[in-house]
């Protein structure tokens, strides 16, 4: 068996660096420990990002020895202590800090940033008490109590991040009334849970962030003791073992939210009584230190804040596991709440997907290293319009057979957005009016787009058997257009997707070239099996 805590360790000694680059070390700096390098260091804004201060993870993990790195003990808990302390000093009169603009009043940065800090004072007090006597506590309640009156709906690893930073300043005694508040919030969560296993994230399943949200369910349980956590953590981990495909991977792309990472600490946590979680750790990070694995294309805003964080905090309990159970599965599995259809290959070499509420999107993973079969919907194109099959979506009609799936709807409007300084000066002027009401805003024009669906007709009829998976696809009449096969990039803007996979190399299986809409456009396209690097249209 391989060594998994030598390879975790060996990323962490690869990646350590980057992280503390980070951070302003000069503790003669007014923002000693802030871990926005672009604010304090770059000095192209004018406001730090407070959900970067989860940086601090990776310096406790330093000074409790967890990482394997020398460093001197007055030194790294002066650091520690700066990171902290750097968070009191961004929390406003509010209790509310910003992440992405001036006056944002943002959620995820205050629920982030208190769930860090939260679980390295919680930790203090039985291994460091002596740091605590440093800590500037009073602008952190101002924190916990603004976290407390918020509810983030459409992003439910936020919500519980928030619920598990809660919890932990209970234990601090940084918020009261205490039981009242943290149970309405736990319920809540616990209920939103569907019977598949996954959390909402902006109307579907997103493995990425269902593991974030298994990293703060793990801390809930430590300070709460709340079974319900242990149930919710159990069915997603079975949730995600439904997921990995013949390769060893998660089909990333068919991701409500279009993350391409998953973290290991919930997981981990998980194993210590859980096999089929062990198994998806084995499976998932057996390779963590090959630069091949998609966790090293995460770019450093991420790696810093939770990536690299993850990582670190699994390395006490990777010795604790046990041994891994692989889940026996179906060779066809239908979840109709989420619209994922899996089919397995009755040798077990390749794994076919659909994302039937992501317009209908294929993938197909195959044993022995072989590249996966991708493709990404289409692009429809009228001069300056543009539309996109590939959008997760309520709208899209799906009627599942035995073998068969169909789905069909109308394709989605989207655009790019351009940053200059006219928006930006209006960001800034509706965000110091508007504040936290700003986001629900900015996000229904830049991800949900609720009107969007206005684009030409598309229905995709997919069927999967032995012999491989055939593609039919009808694409209605539109004035002036051109249809294209879309590259992987995704159009719903979310901040962690959008990293470098090689993915992005391999060609589509819809194959290339622009198509006219005069009339109605009928492609059909068969992958088999029986060749298992071919494809023919």
């Amino acid at each position: 068996m391989f060594n998994l805590k030598a390879k975790f360790q060996n990323y962490t000694k690869a990646q350590l660096a980057r992280v503390l680059t980070q951070m302003d070390r000069d503790p003669d700096s007014p923002t000693f420990g802030c871990f926005d390098r672009n604010y304090w260091h770059y000095k192209t804004c004018d406001f730090p990002s407070s959900i970067l201060q989860q940086g601090v993870f990776t310096l406790e993990a330093i000074r409790n020895g967890s990482v394997e790195f020398i460093a001197p003990t007055m030194v790294i808990e002066r650091w520690c202590l700066g990171a902290v302390n750097a968070l009191a000093r961004q929390v406003d009169r509010k209790g509310s800090v910003n992440e992405y603009y001036p006056f944002e009043r943002s959620y995820p940065a205050a629920a982030f940033s208190l769930y860090s800090i939260c679980r390295i004072l919680f930790d203090w007090r039985s291994s460091a008490p002596q740091l605590l006597e440093s800590v500037n506590w009073t602008p952190l309640r101002r924190l916990t109590n603004h976290v407390a009156g918020r509810i983030e709906k459409h992003a439910i690893n936020q919500q519980a991040i928030g619920l598990a930073g809660l919890a932990l300043a209970a234990k601090l005694d940084l918020i009261s009334p205490l039981t009242e508040i943290i149970d309405k919030h736990a319920t809540r969560l616990f209920n939103s849970q569907h019977s598949e296993g996954w959390f909402d994230e902006y109307g579907g399943p997103d493995s990425g962030y269902l593991t974030v949200t298994l990293d703060a369910l793990a801390d809930y349980y430590d300070a709460t003791d709340d079974s319900r956590a242990l149930e919710a953590i159990d069915r997603a981990v079975s949730f995600l073992a439904k997921l990995v495909g013949a390769d060893d991977r998660l089909p990333s792309t068919l991701n409500s939210r279009n993350t391409d990472y998953v973290v290991p600490y919930g997981l981990v946590r998980t194993a210590v009584h859980n096999t089929l979680a062990a198994w998806l750790v084995e499976t998932l990070f057996h390779d963590i230190d090959q630069p091949a694995h998609p966790i090293w294309a995460t770019d450093d805003r991420y790696h810093s804040h939770y990536i690299c964080a993850s990582v670190v905090r699994s390395l006490p309990y990777l010795e604790k596991m046990k041994p891994g159970k692989a889940p026996s599965l179906e060779n066809s599995i239908w979840m109709d709440d989420c619209g994922f259809w899996i089919y397995w290959s009755s040798d077990r070499q390749w794994t076919a997907y659909v994302a039937a509420r992501k317009g209908g999107l294929v993938r197909i993973h195959r044993a022995g290293g072989l590249a996966p079969i991708t493709e990404y919907g289409w692009r429809i194109r009228a001069g300056s319009k543009l539309w996109t099959s590939n959008w997760w979506s309520a709208h899209w009609i799906v009627e599942k057979k035995p073998n068969v799936i169909c789905i069909h709807g109308l394709c989605q409007r989207t655009q790019f957005h351009i940053a200059n300084v006219y928006k930006h000066i209006v960001l800034r002027l509706l965000a110091w009016i508007l504040r936290e009401e700003l986001t629900p805003l900015l996000k229904r024009m830049m991800i949900f787009r609720p009107a969007g669906a206005s684009g030409p007709l598309f229905e995709r009829v997919v069927e999967i058997s032995e012999e491989g998976v055939c593609i039919k696809d009808r694409i209605g009449t539109f004035d002036g257009a051109e249809a294209m096969p879309s590259p992987r990039q995704n159009l719903c803007h979310v901040a962690s997707a959008d990293s470098f996979s090689a993915e992005e190399w391999l060609p589509s299986l819809l194959g290339t070239g622009n198509r006219t809409l005069d009339e109605e456009l009928f492609v059909n396209t068969r992958w088999n099996a029986k060749k298992l690097s071919s494809i023919n249209r």
